[in-house]
């Protein structure tokens, strides 16, 4: 390379260093369509004006509230017909055929933002989150230019308030945080069987005493309430306070879905007006969720309807649909006669015509009707839309029918689960969803066209509070896990970078801590269970927060909060002879915001095999097996249905329902030069793996609740590597097995896999 050369790469090489360094500053959630840095960055004054016009000045004067409030400023809103140039902020709003679109120029002198409506407020949020969250620091907004719009019209987040009452500033709260990261729909659960929260004139007693059922219960008058962690809140709104609510979700452009649930889930209501339940010819006792399919329910769900549908100006009402025991109407006289007369073959028709009656009410007011995906159920109503909740099958087939969907489903979408080992985590319900697989869920499924696709609406995270008995609580099971929604929701595909994604969600703490959010908090790097061959435990632990401090022991002993803490980063070094168990307990902030990790580190014995890699071939030798078994042990003597030799992915063979396909490999990694590497998988649910038939990766852990690897020092040779998995579409594109020097680049599978 000469001289003139040398200073080029050396130049384009500063110019790339700086355009990182420059990006770095910008951990916008969701991730901006389009986002290049500027050079310097403005620094907004104390009494800042914000420039508006008339459409934006909402939006000027709720900027105006966030600032002063958050950060003591002294800024001023003026309206003008057309924004001064030097106006320091300028909210201007200009035409889009884009709902939500929106830019942002920011120089060392100003700000602009300009968008139709809800762009403008949205880029008012990506400003929010350009800001220091220091309140004593000076308010530099680092130089950018933004040009963003959504990828999906739904982007949503419910809240079940019936299993416990969360009064309306926790509601309004919910609300705020949603906006600041653009979800536009709020899905608002006012009925269950725990309680009906939403006042209803003409039926008072739907609150008066369908709102206290854990006082009815506490007297013995209300069965003793299940799956709650403690007897319930009680409440309702009232309908002002709804239309407050109302009015504060439309000035952050958070769009509020009433949900009523029907013909099941309705204990509270049968409870105030037993009329409603479904009746029993056998004369059998039992807890009745279940309303009678008779003219007096429809009545009065109609006549509830009416009173929410003057109180919502939204398109959609949701009607649920979902759990209804509709054998129950098999009992009653009331379903049994409908039946005959409409000629329904069985209950599941009963349930269609339920919905169908209910949705011809809505559309006759100019609604549409939303439910669960057991609406399909006996014939879906024909302008129904489905909220996917039981996997993705049910709204997969609504896509195909031409009916509109919300995708929502189990386990990715629902934020009861616990966030990580469910023995460290508050009780939840289903297995641990953690952040990332909300982040890595695609709600546009593969198996529908492109013309099918376009009926998916979006995605929405859901939330039942069982388990979840006030606010704090609440925001620390949906957060940080919303955040994931509303980037999917937002971005566009082609954007999505989980290590992006991870290191700015990290970046939104300060922003919690300003407006004193529980989110829970983020994990310690490379807390791992760990096999070894080395005779030392060398482990650095950071933390991304700082302030923050931990609690830790490696005798396999839970530390707690009268632990001695101390500052991260912490260094351990220590000899390993056998197995250690390191657990930590990290704090941050005063609130008392802790979250617990476990490692167990194994040490083995592993040795070269005598094969000479001459004597082998390239790629991993691999066997299929087509079975109904699900223990893999008692195939040792079967013949497979597939045999052959890949670099890493093998070929995912579809199968009948009631088969599984088990996949053997078998082969040697071959190492070319001494040194220290780690073994891991990508597999979201781990497979096994052996080296030198040492177990190094244990099967069916998901590898973000309780990630695997091995950290091995390999001389040069060659090592013994097997191996089985359960083949499904969930790994048909995963990578088995990852190497990689330790602190270095991963090494290309066709250099080190042989058999």
């Amino acid at each position: 390379m000469n001289k003139q050369s040398s200073l080029k790469y050396i130049l384009l090489s500063a110019m790339l260093f700086l355009t990182a360094a420059a990006e770095a500053q910008f951990h916008i959630i969701p991730q901006p369509v389009s986002l290049k840095a500027g050079s310097g960055s403005m620094v907004l004054s104390k009494a800042a004006v914000i420039g508006v016009n008339k459409e934006t000045e909402p939006i000027g004067r709720y900027l105006q509230e966030y600032l002063n409030q958050n950060y003591g400023l002294a800024t001023t809103v003026k309206v003008y017909g057309q924004i001064p140039a030097k106006t320091p902020i300028r909210l201007n709003n200009v035409w889009s055929n884009q709902e939500g679109a929106y830019t942002m120029h920011v120089s060392p002198v100003s700000v602009s933002i300009s968008g139709n409506g809800a762009g403008v407020f949205y880029g008012v949020q990506s400003l929010i989150q350009l800001l220091p969250t220091d309140k004593g620091a000076p308010l530099k907004i680092a130089a950018c230019a933004i040009a963003d719009q959504p990828r999906f019209g739904w982007r949503g987040l419910s809240l079940d308030v019936s299993r416990h009452f969360f009064t309306v500033d926790e509601v309004k709260k919910y609300i705020d945080v949603m906006a600041h990261y653009k979800l536009n729909t709020f899905h608002w659960h006012l009925t269950d069987d725990e309680g009906w929260r939403i006042q209803i004139d003409k039926y008072p007693r739907l609150t008066e005493v369908g709102s206290k059922i854990s006082y009815y219960a506490k007297r013995g008058e209300f069965r003793k309430l299940d799956n709650l962690i403690d007897d319930g809140r009680d409440g309702f709104y009232t309908k002002d306070e709804i239309r407050d609510v109302i009015k504060y979700a439309q000035d952050r452009f958070v769009t509020i879905l009433p949900e009523i649930e029907m013909p099941g889930h309705s204990e509270a209501a049968i409870f105030a007006y037993p009329q409603l339940g479904c009746q029993d010819s056998t004369g059998a006792k039992h807890r009745v969720r279940m309303l009678d399919p008779g003219e007096y329910t429809f009545k009065f769900m109609e006549d509830v309807l009416t009173e929410v549908i003057e109180l919502f100006p939204n398109q959609y009402v949701h009607i649920g649909g979902d759990e209804a025991e509709m054998v129950d109407w098999l009992k009653s006289p009331t379903a049994v006669a409908l039946m005959k007369r409409e000629h329904l073959k069985n209950e599941k028709e009963v349930q269609s015509y339920f919905i169908k009656r209910i949705e011809k009410f809505l559309l006759s007011k100019n609604k549409r009707l939303v439910g669960w995906d057991e609406i399909l159920q006996g014939g879906l109503a024909e302008s129904a839309t489905v909220m996917s909740w039981q996997g993705e099958a049910g709204g997969i087939a609504a896509a195909k029918m031409r009916h509109h969907v919300v995708m929502t489903p189990l386990p990715y979408m629902y934020f009861d689960a616990p966030q990580a080992n469910e023995e460290l985590e508050p009780i939840g319900w289903n297995p641990p969803v953690t952040w990332q697989m909300v982040y890595n869920y695609e709600p546009q499924s593969k198996e529908l066209t492109a013309a099918e696709a376009e009926y998916i609406l979006g995605a929405q995270g859901n939330i039942w509070n069982e388990k979840i008995p006030n606010a704090q609580h609440l925001q620390y099971m949906v957060y940080p896990r919303a955040l994931a929604v509303a980037e999917l929701t937002w971005s566009p595909k082609s954007e999505k970078n989980l290590d992006r994604f991870g290191w700015k969600m990290k970046n939104q703490y300060g922003l919690f801590k300003l407006w004193n959010f529980n989110a829970r908090l983020p994990d310690i790097d490379g807390i791992d269970n760990i096999v070894t061959n080395k005779t030392r435990l060398k482990l650095v632990m950071n933390y991304p927060l700082n302030g923050a401090k931990v609690r830790y022991n490696i005798n396999g002993k839970m530390p707690d909060a009268n632990s001695t803490a101390v500052p991260f980063p912490v260094n351990i070094n220590v000899p390993l002879k056998d197995s250690i168990g390191l657990r930590t307990f990290t704090t941050w902030t005063l609130n008392d915001q802790h979250i617990r990790q476990t490692a167990n580190i194994k040490r083995v014995s592993i040795k070269p095999t005598h094969e000479k890699p001459a004597s082998l071939k390239p790629g991993m030798a691999y066997e299929i097996f087509k079975t109904r078994e699900r223990d893999i042990a008692k195939l040792e003597n079967e013949k497979p249905f597939e045999t052959g030799v890949t670099n890493l992915i093998v070929p995912f063979k579809p199968v009948a329902e009631e088969y599984i396909n088990w996949v053997k490999i078998k082969g040697f990694i071959k190492i070319d030069k001494e040194a220290d590497y780690e073994l891991t998988s990508g597999f979201e649910v781990s497979p096994a793996l052996f080296v030198d038939n040492e177990e190094v990766i244990k099967p069916g852990f998901n590898t973000y609740v309780e990630p695997q690897k091995a950290l091995l020092h390999l001389k040069k040779g060659v090592y013994a590597l097997s191996g089985h998995y359960m083949a499904d579409k969930a790994n048909e594109n995963q990578t088995l097995i990852e190497l990689k020097t330790v602190g270095g680049d991963k090494l290309y599978p066709k250099f080190y896999l042989i058999h």
